[in-house]
């Protein structure tokens, strides 16, 4: 049997090596040491806050539902 394949893009939680800004929302700023969500497609990496992210991962859960609700309809 073939291993289910992920729709989700390649994520993974880090550290912040230097202070930056969130790529979500230039306002929240990252210093070092902080928690960031790093998400990789196609070779370029994209950084974001804590709360920017917690946010992002909340709505992409209820859209991933909503998307499995709609399937198992008959």
């Amino acid at each position: 049997m073939a291993k289910p394949k992920s729709v989700l893009l390649r994520m993974e939680v880090d550290l912040t090596i230097r202070s930056h800004d969130c790529q979500h929302n230039s306002k929240h700023r990252l210093h070092p040491g902080d928690k960031r969500l790093k998400v990789t497609k196609d070779r370029t990496s994209e950084h974001f806050c804590v709360a920017c992210a917690l946010e992002m991962i909340d709505v992409a859960t209820a859209n991933l539902q909503a998307i499995a609700a709609e399937l198992r309809q008959p």
